[in-house]
């Protein structure tokens, strides 16, 4: 999934820094954790809490993080007799029974009464249909709540792949991409068995720090005023299918308006300090940017305030480079990896 601020081209960078630097610890928690691309690569090394304020990133973490493999399904399959994926992708939307109305097809996809088109009709409809009947199995108790995760979670990351979009979903292309004229399919998600036991939690982050500790803290807060809600409102309905008011061109649920407050520059500073501040781990990295709201300095200094000063080091990962007329100064963007000793 393509994921504002995604750490994916940074693993090696940040498995450098912590493997150099810590020795015998057990615990990773990844308290910002957006699609799990960084819970997911130290799964293998230690037991994972990992935590994001959006439910469609929880639902991820619950099948892949917090699972240690992929369901049987086997009450399921004594009902259906077929593997649930062949079934669901097999399923007919053109003659599928609605119990609610389909709310993608009619809020996201083109029709006389809406001119969005962040789906094909077919696909919208598709994927109404499977959502449902992920529920109503739910409903009927032939699947478990951990089953229940597991297949909600392969839906979501499956519907960006015929999302008519540039990256997010704050605005739907005006002409169609070929890959959101493409069927829908619904993909299985690789879950990795680390034989340990690990979380998944849906909590506000500076809210969850005050009652979890551990050895390896991982902060990737936003660096900007980009709020995810709003750029993710279709995946966070499509997890909760709570038929929300929604507003606008693009059709955001209401409730997209509550920003971070890492995303305020204002505010950002103080909730940091907070974060640091009740974090009890032995060990804290920080991913941020020279791009973002909060200057290098002020979390070098929150992080030395907090911290084992001597024990500081920042890591510096060129990003990309913006350039303006010719003959003016070329800027770099900078990825940074703060770490310290608490």
């Amino acid at each position: 999934m393509r994921y504002i601020g995604s750490k994916t081209n940074l693993l090696n960078e940040i498995s450098e820094v912590i493997n150099k630097n810590t020795k015998n610890l057990k615990s990773f928690c990844d308290i910002f954790t957006g699609t799990g691309v960084v819970s997911r690569n130290f799964k293998k090394d230690f037991s994972v809490m990992s935590n994001d304020i959006l439910y469609f990133s929880h639902i991820i973490q619950k099948a892949t993080i917090e699972g240690n493999q992929i369901p049987e399904f086997l009450n399921l399959a004594n009902e259906i007799r077929e593997d649930p994926f062949i079934y669901l992708n097999n399923i007919n939307e053109s003659k599928f029974q609605f119990s609610t109305a389909p709310f993608i097809y009619d809020n996201y996809a083109p029709s006389t009464s809406c001119d969005r088109q962040y789906f094909s009709k077919k696909n919208a409809l598709k994927i109404d249909a499977i959502r449902q009947t992920i529920e109503s199995w739910s409903i009927q108790g032939l699947i478990s709540d951990v089953e229940y995760s597991y297949l909600l979670a392969c839906l979501i990351e499956s519907a960006p792949f015929v999302s008519n979009i540039a990256g997010t979903y704050g605005a739907y292309l005006k002409h169609w991409d070929k890959r959101a004229l493409k069927a829908v399919n619904l993909i299985r998600l690789p879950v990795e068995n680390n034989n340990k036991r690990n979380y998944s939690f849906n909590k506000d982050a500076n809210d969850l720090i005050k009652v979890i500790s551990g050895d390896i803290l991982y902060i990737d807060p936003p660096y900007n005023g980009r709020q995810y809600l709003s750029n993710y409102h279709i995946l966070e309905t499509l997890a909760k299918y709570d038929n929300p008011k929604i507003k606008g061109i693009t059709g955001i649920r209401e409730d997209s308006e509550g920003s971070s407050d890492y995303c305020k520059k204002s505010k950002v500073g103080s909730s940091f300090h907070n974060l640091i501040e009740n974090a009890d781990f032995k060990f804290i990295v920080v991913s941020y940017s020279t791009d973002g709201i909060m200057a290098e300095d002020e979390i070098a200094a929150t992080l030395e305030k907090f911290g084992n000063k001597s024990s500081l080091s920042v890591k510096k990962i060129p990003y990309r480079r913006y350039k303006h007329t010719p003959g003016t100064v070329e800027h770099k963007l900078n990825e940074l990896i703060f770490s310290i000793k608490k």
